[in-house]
């Protein structure tokens, strides 16, 4: 009879088996029972071994509180279920600060979440941020990549990028502070399928161009406000073939420099910012204006007429035409679309008429504060009729802020073909990255501002 009672053992048999007072009574309202040392005891223990054992009190009566357990949820996690296409497309849809707390979750999402599709583009706002940071963050094979006024700061042998970066086609570095020298070589040392290039208010020197140089497939290019370009560093830049884009607007270039950067221009290019460089463009006309006086004048006239005697004077006018940067630029460059000379105190308006004469592809023309310039006529006579003949006008846009209309609105008013945008650009876009309506793009690509 014991044993089947031990066999069926409830709950009840135990309240039931234990000698009772009136203090366990009113405990038995909280679950509380007393367990003798006995076989039924020793038999709940048994079956019950999770059960909570509180000693209450002194000698062989223990004590059971039984707590009220919640019953567990089944776990039904239906992100787990979802294939990894569908986990990654979910992650598209997060910006790059929501997409790095992701890879704290699991190393499923980890994984995940470092997928290069997700990491195409990364656009940067301005902050502080380590070298080695910025080593990490392009070892994602980033395709896009803007960190316009950032500041990387270096520490001890933190300075180096190790990672080759086989598939980064655009980097904007433009007005980076406190960027080493050795910094930027080794990072553009890593580079060598770039498409667009800005390295705008940066310190550049011979060994930068040289990597900038590795290039072969270089488009755009812009060394605005750079630093430290020299005759060797310019000839790696000149020597890019397939460079389309160049802006080299108010570098700090010495006057030999620039005139052999004028000489040596690349023949393909098609867009060309050399504004900002005021009386350092060499111009024939202001040079005799600035230092010619009566004896000086009558010594040319002399000169010209003893070349026109003696069969000298096509090599008078070629050495002339060699003086002037902008006639050596339009000679050697015929395939330019754009072009900006703003700002640019020595050029005259006879630079401007060989410009337009040689390059009839231009549509862009911004010659904005070239006050030595003076109420310049766009097209010749020449130009005009044979434009005129063939139907063809390709100049679309000019910009002369600063400069006499009159003549200019004259060209548009007795052209009725010619349909010109005036003074519709204020500053030139050539090579920039980024414009001041639109901050969330490099250059064109959509990318917004993370972090």
């Amino acid at each position: 009879m014991e044993d089947s009672r031990e066999s069926n053992l409830k709950r009840k048999d135990v309240i039931d088996g234990s000698n009772t007072s009136s203090y366990l009574e009113d405990c038995r309202d909280l679950g509380v029972y007393s367990l003798e040392n006995s076989k039924v005891s020793k038999r709940c223990r048994y079956l019950y071994p999770h059960t909570k054992i509180w000693p209450m009190g002194y000698g062989l009566n223990t004590y059971m509180y039984k707590r009220k357990q919640k019953k567990c949820l089944i776990n039904n996690d239906n992100f787990d279920t979802l294939p990894e296409e569908m986990v990654l497309k979910i992650f598209k849809m997060m910006d790059k600060r929501t997409l790095l707390k992701c890879t704290l979750v699991c190393h499923q999402w980890r994984r995940i979440a470092y997928d290069e599709s997700l990491w195409r583009h990364l656009n940067l706002a301005p902050r502080r941020m380590s070298v080695l940071t910025l080593d990490n963050l392009l070892a994602r094979n980033i395709k896009y990549f803007s960190a316009s006024h950032c500041i990387f700061y270096t520490s001890a042998n933190q300075y180096l990028c190790k990672t080759p970066f086989l598939k980064l086609q655009y980097l904007d570095l433009s007005y980076v502070f406190f960027m080493h020298y050795n910094t930027l070589r080794s990072l553009l040392r890593q580079c060598s399928n770039l498409i667009k290039l800005s390295l705008e208010n940066c310190s550049v020197d011979s060994l930068c161009c040289q990597y900038i140089g590795d290039n072969t497939n270089l488009k755009v290019l812009n060394l605005a406000s750079t630093d430290g370009l020299d005759r060797n560093g310019l000839e790696c830049i000149v020597s890019l073939q397939n460079l389309e884009e160049l802006n080299v607007s108010w570098a700090k270039l010495e006057d030999d420099n620039l005139h052999y950067l004028m000489a040596n221009m690349i023949p393909n290019i098609k867009c060309l910012n050399i504004s900002g460089f005021l009386k350092q463009l060499a111009d024939f006309g202001m040079l005799l204006v600035e230092s010619c006086n009566v004896t000086k004048l009558l010594k040319l006239i002399h000169l010209i007429v003893f070349c026109k005697v003696y069969g000298f004077y096509e090599q008078f006018l070629i050495y002339i035409e060699n003086i002037s940067d902008l006639s050596r630029l339009s000679s050697r460059c015929t395939k330019l679309i754009e072009l900006d000379i703003s700002d640019s105190l020595a050029i005259t308006a006879s630079s401007l008429y060989k410009i337009l004469e040689n390059n009839h592809e231009l549509k862009v023309l911004s010659i904005n504060r070239c006050y030595n310039i003076d109420i310049p006529r766009l097209l010749s006579r020449t130009e005009r009729s044979r434009r005129r003949r063939n139907s063809f006008m390709s100049l679309r846009e000019v910009n002369f802020i600063g400069i006499s209309s009159r003549r200019i609105l004259e060209d548009v008013a007795n052209n009725p073909d010619m349909v010109l945008k005036i003074n519709d650009s204020m500053f030139s876009s050539i090579g920039r990255p980024k414009l001041a309506h639109n901050q969330h793009t490099i250059w064109e690509i959509p990318a917004f501002i993370d972090f």
